[in-house]
């Protein structure tokens, strides 16, 4: 069993330098540490941090600034599992965070109880790897299983799993990329102002909510690109009143959202209009500013006869869809090219 463990690790460890550091973590004490976060203390530029299968459900994670270059792969998908339980909540002697308890365990560290995310990252060129990557909290208010402000962040082949919030794209115009995915959530649970590029993604949703809830700048050209994803209903919602609700693919969430969906096959509960509210923005169904596109979808929901009437919501041409290639989204300044 060690020698296929370490073969594995091998693998994913080959297009490494030599000189990358590399540090082992497992619960049962067969590696160098037994806590993510000790690891990610102990890393410097180009770490990878290899995570042996197990439920790390004690720490609520932080990659800080300045901590650059670090990689996180898990033995199995589905076995190595990243998981903590704390939400948003009305209590300002707990910092508006429950439960307390929890809270008051990490007080002290102002950027990692900003959001009440089970991991945030703050530094650049992170990667993560073959994980799951959970909040537990339920349908209780936000709750993260990511809070991204760092720029080009990669996951690949990982369970991104929450109910409201999941992943929070906290900085406008950093970067994430999202490779052969599964994000699961019911409410706002992809949002925020930065730029995500789903890839080959499996967007699960419980019923009754809304996928996105981007917050786009209006002088950045990019928000949410989907490519390639399937889009899919999650049953046995752990809220009552869920099952059996239509999903909205999303809602504005202040500034002017933009989100794209291409060659993706969206189910058919995927809400006829796509974009059934305004949420309290009367701007949004008549402002071009707001960039809500669909390309050459399938499934029963990619049906746009009965999309919202907004001025922003249309599809693509064959032409306009090339600006949201992979390789025109990401790249920014420093032609990024995950």
């Amino acid at each position: 069993m060690k020698r296929m463990i370490a073969a594995g690790m091998l693998m994913l460890l080959c297009c490494f330098t030599a000189a990358a550091k590399k540090l082992v973590v497992a619960k049962d004490g067969s590696g160098d540490y037994t806590s993510i976060q000790q690891a990610i203390n102990a890393a410097s530029d180009e770490t990878i941090i290899y995570i042996k299968n197990g439920i790390y459900s004690e720490e609520k994670l932080i990659v800080p600034v300045g901590k650059n270059h670090i990689k996180m792969v898990g033995e199995s998908r589905d076995q190595t599992i990243i998981s903590y339980h704390m939400y948003d909540c009305n209590s300002p002697e707990s910092g508006n965070k429950c439960p307390a308890a929890s809270w008051a365990l990490w007080q002290d560290h102002a950027d990692l109880i900003r959001t009440s995310a089970t991991l945030t990252i703050l530094g650049n060129d992170f990667t993560a790897e073959n994980l799951t990557i959970s909040n537990t909290a339920g349908p209780v208010g936000q709750a993260q299983a990511l809070t991204l402000r760092g720029d080009r962040i990669i996951f690949r082949k990982c369970n991104i799993l929450g109910y409201q919030d999941t992943v929070y794209a906290a900085a406008d115009g950093m970067r994430s990329y999202f490779d052969q995915c599964l994000i699961l959530g019911r409410t706002d649970y992809i949002y925020g102002g930065g730029i995500g590029y789903f890839q080959s993604c499996e967007i699960r949703s419980y019923g009754g909510g809304w996928i996105t809830a981007p917050s786009t700048p209006g002088n950045q050209q990019y928000g949410f690109v989907f490519n390639n994803c399937k889009f899919t209903y999650a049953a046995a919602s752990p809220r009552t009143g869920d099952d059996g609700r239509l999903i909205a693919l999303g809602r504005p969430w202040h500034h002017y959202p933009k989100v794209a969906i291409l060659h993706s096959e969206l189910g058919a509960e995927i809400d006829p209009k796509g974009w059934p509210t305004t949420w309290r923005m009367p701007y949004a169904a008549t402002s071009d500013s707001l960039h809500l596109y669909e390309y050459n979808n399938k499934g029963k929901g990619a049906d746009m006869q009965e999309r919202a009437g907004w001025a922003g919501v249309k599809s693509l041409t064959r032409k306009e869809s090339v600006a949201y290639a992979k390789e025109e989204v990401l790249k920014g300044e420093d032609n990024w090219r995950p």
